[in-house]
This record gives structure tokens, sequence and C-alpha cells, in this order.
């Protein structure tokens, strides 16, 4: 079996990024896994180009070394090494800052995380070190000094009262005096007031480990300095001296402040975050890897197995998978649910179910009418050392029963105007019926013929009612089989074929009904002028409804003797053009007379307005049978 993938703590790595000292960390395989900054630093190698390949591939020269052999010795049999720089003089290819090859001491030794077996690297500068070494061999006389003379950190010597005998150049910089102005001044001088006595210090130590001590210092000009003070005594001639180290840990100890106040505002995020999930009705848990609870808000705990939702009961601790198995009712939904957990923590979607969870008083089998209903939503939790997932379950019972009041309502609503529409439908074609009545019953042509028209367009409107009370949409129109009813009756209403054709190329596209019955009128009286105006041929009328992106166009286009020269819409006193400008206006239409080689040609061109969601959907559940 694979062992666990390494997991990489941000904190965890910004501390071994900050060591002062390379860290590499090895899987089982020998390939990198951790390439801390020093190693970076060191090698000119980034992690990046580095990390999962293998070290001896990465680094040539390592093979079949004695570092090589260590690393597989920790990784087959756990055995640790500690490799020098004098008996190993081929470690790792490495450079100090300024160029020189850097003399270094590896630590070599194995850990586990979990079952899973990993090979840890340290690698130690001893560069300065051996350096020292040489130099003190080198210049016994004078090692001494020249050792702190090139010490980053402020070095002095003082007798037992405090008086300062000696001090390197930091310590001159760093506290702003000149070497020569500190030699005979108390060691006061560069401590704030209050600070404990020098030589106390060392007889407050343990006996022979005296430990460092934080104190605050001070600069020339007053400037507050914090400062990790290191002491040890020794003897000459019969004297005894005193010679600290005072390393400035301003930066470190605003660090550490920092560290804590983030580690005070982490634990009291984690306590708002606690008390929100507590305070939410939701039951809520978070799992590991494994499927395993490791955390429940306080709805889920005191709640207990009388909740109702799949796998109540369960606590910190318990299998959560196989709480849902066991689960008294609804073996489907939890069947489903441990599916999509599963799925889950191997990486795979989100998980969303809704299902009837059991009532409080509800026995084995009862009937799940009055059940409770739930949502459960499980999301993936990748932040953390557990993994795992985030699931709740929320009780949606409420909202099912508004769901199913609205359902109602809006079914109430439905039939309410398909009847409107079918009492108006009715009433427009009672009128139209009456309109023909009264036609026959008048003597002259020309006043029948406007009766007709009148008829013609009242059955227009009614037409747009009929298609609304027969189908499920009463806020719009299928105008594309609109447009061929229409035309089908104004040529049975014409004669049929004996005086002309109409042929009509519409695509199916949906119409509001404040648009559809203007746009109605509108393609009647055009179509209607068509074959009222054909001439002594017979009409042949083209009716086109065409849709590009978000504009439509109505085009009527007839073969008859067209329009007398100088023809204006506006000024024309026909009834029907008026009628045509007035309804193109009313529903923000533009209407443009096309050229053509015979006849007319009218175009009618409007903006589609924004489609508009159902108020209920349709997949919703059914509720209370």
């Amino acid at each position: 079996m694979e062992p666990t993938e390494f997991k990489r703590l941000p904190w965890l790595d910004g501390l071994l990024d900050a060591m002062d000292a390379g860290i590499v960390v090895l899987d089982r395989h020998g390939r990198v896994q951790f390439w801390n900054r020093w190693m970076e630093r060191a090698s000119a190698t980034p992690e990046s180009g580095i990390h999962g390949r293998e070290l001896v591939e990465a680094m040539p020269s390592l093979r079949d070394t004695r570092l090589h052999n260590a690393v597989r010795d920790v990784l087959e049999t756990g055995a640790p090494s500690v490799l020098s720089h004098t008996l190993n003089p081929v470690l790792f290819p490495l450079r100090c800052v300024d160029g020189r090859r850097m003399v270094h001491n590896v630590l070599i030794r194995p850990f586990l995380v979990g079952t899973a077996a990993y090979c840890l690297i340290q690698v130690t500068d001893v560069t300065a070190v051996v350096n020292r070494e040489r130099v003190l061999r080198e210049q016994r006389d004078a090692r001494y000094r020249a050792i702190v003379d090139t010490a980053p950190d402020a070095i002095v010597t003082t007798d037992t009262r405090g008086v300062v005998q000696w001090a390197n150049g930091a310590a001159a910089n760093q506290f702003g005096f000149q070497p020569n102005e500190l030699i005979g001044q108390h060691v006061s001088l560069f401590l704030a007031e209050g600070s404990p006595d020098w030589s106390g210090l060392l007889e407050r130590a343990p006996a022979g480990r005296p430990a460092p001590v934080e104190l605050i210092g001070r600069k020339r000009d007053g400037t507050r300095i914090d400062l990790e003070v290191s002491l040890a005594r020794w003897e000459s001639e019969g004297r005894s001296f005193i010679t600290g180290v005072l390393r400035d840990i301003t930066e470190r100890r605003r660090t550490r402040e920092e560290m804590k106040a983030n580690a005070l505002a982490m634990r009291q995020l984690a306590e708002q975050t606690k008390a929100t999930l507590d305070a939410l009705p939701a039951h809520i848990a978070v799992l590991d890897h494994g499927g395993h609870i490791i955390s429940v808000n306080k709805a889920w705990a005191e709640n207990g197995p009388q909740a109702g939702f799949l796998g109540d009961g369960s606590a910190i601790g318990d299998d959560y998978l196989e709480a849902c198995a066991a689960t008294r009712s609804g073996a489907e939904h939890a069947d489903a649910l441990i599916e999509g957990l599963r799925g889950l923590l191997r990486g795979g979607p989100p998980v969303s179910i809704e299902y009837p969870g059991e009532h409080p008083g509800e026995h084995p089998g009862q009937s799940a009418a009055g059940a409770r209903w739930f949502r459960c939503l499980a999301a993936p939790m990748a932040a953390g050392p557990f993994g795992g997932a985030v699931l709740m379950h929320i009780d949606i019972t409420e909202i099912k029963s508004m769901e199913a009041a609205l359902r109602k309502l809006v079914g109430q609503k439905s039939t309410l105007l398909r009847e409107v529409n079918h009492r108006v439908k009715n009433s427009l074609q009672l009128v139209s019926s009456l309109l023909t009545l009264q036609t026959m019953s008048l003597p002259g042509a020309a006043e029948r013929v406007h009766f007709q028209d009148a008829r013609s367009r009242i059955d227009a409107i009614a037409r747009v009612h009929s298609r609304l009370y027969q189908t499920e949409q009463f806020q719009t129109i299928e105008f594309g089989s609109y447009l061929n009813e229409l035309c089908a009756d104004l040529s049975r209403a014409s004669g049929g074929d004996t005086l002309g054709s109409i042929e009509v190329r519409a695509e199916r596209i949906d119409l509001p009904i404040d648009q559809a019955a203007p746009l109605g009128l509108i393609a009647n009286e055009l179509v209607t002028n068509a074959i009222k105006h054909r001439g002594p041929s017979p009409a042949d009328v083209l009716v086109a409804l065409d849709r590009a992106g978000d504009l439509l166009a109505l085009t009527v286009t007839d073969q008859g003797p067209g329009l007398p020269a100088g023809f204006d819409m506006r000024r024309t006193r026909s009834l029907g053009m008026r009628l045509i400008t007035s309804l193109t206006g009313q529903i923000g239409a533009t209407v443009t007379l096309m050229p053509v080689e015979r006849g007319t040609s009218f175009r009618i061109a409007l903006t589609m307005p924004e489609t508009r969601g159902p108020i209920l959907e349709d997949s919703a559940a059914e509720w209370n049978g």
C-alpha cells in the first residue's frame, strides 16, 4: 500500500524555513518531500526543481557515497547515522554565501507519519567552526580577540563588579558607542533601569548550565532594544572575569509577540466558529478522511437519536457511514448518501440530497406521510490535519409545507387564468358572430366590408386567448404556430386557393402576450390588405418570421400592384395603415417598406424582451401525495 502523502503545514514549513540549518525530508523511495530555504540558498537549487525527485537523481554526485548508503540504511533498517565532515569529505555540494565550499555535518534519522516511513536529513553548517578552529590553531595567542571581534553579536567582558574590560566592534555598533567609550564603564550604561545585577545572573543560573536570559537594553540615544544575554565566568592569572554575549532579539521578540497574537486570534476565531455552529439549528458534523466523526455542533450532540435525520444519535469517534447504514427507515436515501459521501471522501463532488426523515414519534414501518424532511449537504474540507468533509442535515419540513401551499395556490391561479382566457375567447367569438349577423343585414357592400374587417381583427385577438388557455404558459405564445393558424384562417375566409395563396415561413419563437397580440393584429392587417388589394391577379403572399440575436422581424410580401407613388404611412387616411402605425409604436417596433421588384413588402422589427424564469420549478417533488 502506498504511504500516506507527507502533510505540508504552513506554520511548520515556516518554522523549518526559519531554522539556521538544512532540513530535507525523503519518502521511502528516496524522493524529496521537503527542501527548506536554507538548503535552497546553500545548494542554489530551488525546492520546485527537486521536489518529488530522487535525491541522487537530482544530485548525481551523491550516488554510492557514504551519505547515499546512510539514507538507504535509514529507509531500509531505520538505523540513524551521523556523518561528520572530518570523516566524510564528500557530502552535499553546498556553498556559503561568499561562494566558498561549505563545511557541514549531516544527521540522518527515520521518523513515521502514521504508518508511512520517512527520512529526515539535517545539515549543519560548521564552516565557521572549522575556520575558528583553524584560526585558534594558527594564532593561539590571539584566538579570543580574533573570534569575538568578528562575531555578529555584541560581546563584552567585565570584571565581577560589572565594569567593562573589553568589548567587540559589534557591541559598540549595537549600542551606538565607539569601542573605546565602553571600556571602564559599568554594564548598566547599556542596560535599562531595573535590570538585574550582572554577576547575580550567573548565580541564579543552574550549576554548570548557565541559560540565556532576556533583558531590556538601551542604545546611546535611549532607544529600547531587546537582548538575549548568555554569560560565562572564567579565570585568568588569579582574576575572575565575566564574558557576556548580548544578542539583539528585538525582531525575534516582535515576531514572537505577533505569533502569540495570531495564536490568540486563531483561538478566538475557532471559538467564534464553534459558537456560530452551535447557534445554528442545522445538525453539523465534521468527518475525517475515513468517515469517522471528529466534531459535532450542539444541535447534533443534544438531539440524539430522536432527531430523525440519517445517522442521528452517532457521536464523536463513530463511523458515520456505518451509522447511516444502520438507519431504521429510508434505506434508499441512506444508500444514496453513503455512496455520495464515499465519493466525496475520495475527492468527488459535493453532496446534496433531500429525503424524508423519521418523525420523533414514528415507529419503524410507519407511513411516511407525516414525516419530517431533511436536506443533507456535504462538502470537502481540504484544510486542517484530518482532511475529510463537513456535512449538515437541515430540517426543511416547514419549507416543504410552504412549497406545497404555494404550489396549490399556483395551480388554482393557473386554472383561473385558463378559465379567464377561455371566457375572453368565447366572448370575442360571440362579438364576432354578432358582427357576422349584422353584416348579413347590411344592404351596402361598403358597410359590409367594414364590418368584416372589424370581425377579422376581433378573431385575431380571440385566437391569442384561445392559444393561451390551451397551453400551460400564460405569459407567452409560440408565435410561429399562431401565424400559421392565422394565415390559414385568412386564406379560408378569402376563398381559399381561388383568390391566391399564403405561404408562412416562421421560426418557433415565444412572445409575451403584450407583444404577441399587437403583432398578431399587424400581421392580420397586412395579410388582409394584400388579399383585398390584389388586383386582377390571384394574391401570392409570403409571411416570414425571423430572429437574429435579440432582434425579431415580421415581413409580409405580396405580388400585387404595389402602393401608389408618394405613399406615406403617417399621412394615409386608411384605418388599417393607421392601426399598423399605432400598434408598432405600442410595442416599440419599427415598420419599413422594403424595396421589391413587384408588389409590396412591409418589415416590422422589434427587440425581444428578456426571458423570465418560471415561478415554480416543475421538477419539485410532490408533497402530501
